[in-house]
């Protein structure tokens, strides 16, 4: 590898670790869409940042920040995929809201890529849905329904082990094997406008009739190689949430993306 190249890959990903430290999000959802932050498989490491700022005055000052970095190297039929999210919102000086995810993803491509095999691991807290913590572990095939230039459909069946842990109390305490299911498409009306969507289904192996579903719908705009203007929306449903939470929640939010 170039001094060069070298140089640039560790500027890079340096900018990712102080932007995800620096800046904070707010993720309303438990569950977390990692198709979005797929790339085009490229040889070599790939990575975005979304940054979104919100401040809003009217009988109260609300300041809310988000961040989502992403880091991917591909090389041949091998892919690794990094997350980092981070959140914090603040109302009048009172801090309401602090969460975030770390994901771990490694794909392997079988035959012709019609298949690729998946492993990844998860940590996540939040605190607007009294989640202190939640560790996921789990794998599994990812099928290609359909692919082109311009329309892309992947359904995926996984299995995961969960352990979450809420308000910090050991009576809270579970821990579950559970299927992870999901459908994404993307749709790329031309060079610059992007639309995708990922619907998240996942059951408890032990009890059917606790589940949680999530989607999220997103148009991304480039306005530059690097740069593009994101409108997301987001909606999260659980069957069994803590005590006083409720079952739906849903968001919807703009922001900037740089991509490298």
């Amino acid at each position: 590898m170039h001094n060069g190249n070298f140089q640039d890959m560790i500027l890079r990903i340096l900018l990712i670790a102080a932007l995800s430290g620096f800046f904070n999000i707010h993720l309303s959802a438990q569950l977390v869409n990692i198709e979005k932050s797929r790339k085009e498989a490229k040889p070599g490491f790939q990575g975005h940042i979304d940054l979104n700022l919100m401040l809003t005055q009217n009988t109260r000052q609300i300041f809310e920040t988000s961040t989502n970095a992403h880091l991917q190297y591909h090389k041949e039929r091998h892919t690794v995929l990094i997350l980092n999210n981070l959140s914090f919102m603040r109302v009048e000086g009172d801090n309401l809201i602090n969460n975030g995810f770390q994901h771990l993803r490694y794909n392997y491509t079988l035959g012709e890529g019609f298949t690729t095999a998946e492993i990844f691991t998860q940590h996540q807290y939040n605190s607007i849905r009294l989640l202190q913590r939640r560790f996921l572990l789990g794998g599994g095939p990812r099928f290609k329904v359909f692919e082109n230039d311009n329309l892309g459909i992947y359904i995926a069946p996984l299995v995961m082990y969960e352990h979450e842990l809420l308000n910090d109390d050991d009576e809270t305490r579970t821990n579950k094997f559970k299927g992870d299911l999901y459908v994404s498409g993307t749709f790329a009306l031309d060079e610059r406008i992007n639309f995708s969507h990922t619907t998240y289904y996942q059951p408890d192996f032990a009890k059917f009739s606790e589940y949680r579903i999530s989607s999220e719908t997103g148009l991304e705009m480039k306005f530059s190689d690097n740069f593009s203007f994101l409108i997301t929306y987001n909606l999260a449903y659980d069957s069994h949430p803590p005590q006083d939470i409720p079952n739906l929640f849903y968001t919807l939010r703009n922001g900037i993306k740089y991509s490298f």
